[in-house]
């Protein structure tokens, strides 16, 4: 399903960048610009050929790995992607660790506590949580701890006087390949309040879902067996009963860090960020073509990657899947 998937996606991506009003050239030159030279540029572009030509000439070079020129910043596409797409990675890896370490454990009590003051506690204050926007979250923490108590960086992704070495492009692996403790330390001050925003967003559905599951599977015939064989109740519950509720969980967490690699738009930009989010923000303005398509070409191949992925850890988690 991995080509028509993308198929879709690109072709749908293609034509509603084509029907928005507006036209490119003007808007990245001006009206200022003479007609006759702005169609010189159109011709140049490619603009003045039929729609279903450019659309072949997209696709074909698409999946020859060419995502055309950026109008905008003059540089391939797939270099300006390479570029930033490590800080949207880095922020998405750090807000799933967040949500998962949290989220699951904590919907894992309230199934083990139901009913009690400690669920009720629990289900009240993700319902708050989830009712945050992210913008605003963003900026309360912003607000609290760059601002009023100076603790962390409100905004870049690193230090001005930085001068690790990249290799990955992640920074934080990049420290510890240098072994730059100093910089280890600063980049992941950066990271933190970015990683909260998104991280925290996503801790309420996790805690749901993993209390959901829990509770599924304690009113499972086998746990009552096990309890009526006398075994001791945390092998009952975190041998039996958690081995399987993980199952749902696993496909969760997949989806979870898909929806932050895509939703880090926001974030990009109030924490001045240059990550892919940021950069599909600055090529929509400017309606840049090859850029919006290129980034979101890339977004579609992960998005497939990483579902393919979630599928086989769910089949080597669960011998009853078979593909």
């Amino acid at each position: 399903m991995i080509i028509p998937t993308l198929l879709i996606l690109l072709t749908t991506v293609f034509f509603l960048m084509h029907v928005i009003p507006g036209d490119p050239v003007r808007i990245m030159f001006g009206e200022e610009m003479p007609e006759d030279a702005i169609e010189e540029m159109r011709h140049q572009l490619g603009l003045d050929r039929p729609i279903y030509i450019q659309y072949v000439n997209y696709m074909t070079k698409f999946f020859q790995g060419d995502l055309g020129v950026s109008w905008l910043f003059k540089v391939p596409v797939i270099h300006k992607v390479k570029e930033v797409y490590p800080t949207t990675l880095e922020i998405a890896i750090g807000g799933l660790i967040l949500a998962a370490s949290m989220g699951v454990p904590i919907g894992i009590l309230a199934a083990l506590k139901r009913g009690t003051k400690i669920d009720h506690t629990i289900r009240i204050l993700t319902l708050y949580l989830y009712s945050n926007p992210g913008f605003w979250l963003a900026l309360l923490l912003q607000l609290l701890f760059g601002v009023l108590l100076g603790l962390l960086p409100i905004s870049g992704r690193s230090p001005v006087t930085s001068t690790l070495h990249r290799v990955t492009g992640l920074l934080i692996i990049d420290s510890i390949i240098a072994l730059d403790f100093r910089a280890f330390i600063e980049n992941l001050r950066y990271l933190i309040l970015p990683c909260l925003t998104i991280g925290i967003t996503s801790i309420p559905m996790l805690s749901r879902l993993s209390r959901a599951a829990m509770l599924n599977e304690l009113g499972e015939d086998y746990i009552i067996t096990a309890r009526a064989k006398g075994l001791p109740e945390r092998v009952v519950v975190y041998k039996h009963a958690l081995r399987n509720a993980t199952l749902p969980i696993i496909t969760s967490l997949g989806g979870t860090f898909i929806g932050l690699l895509g939703g880090t738009v926001i974030t990009e930009k109030i924490f001045s960020l240059p990550g892919l989010g940021r950069l599909l923000l600055e090529s929509l303005t400017g309606r840049d073509f090859d850029m919006i398509q290129g980034v979101v070409g890339v977004y579609a191949v992960i998005v497939v990657l990483l579902n393919t992925i979630v599928d086989l850890i769910y089949a080597s988690a669960d011998p009853r899947v078979k593909f």
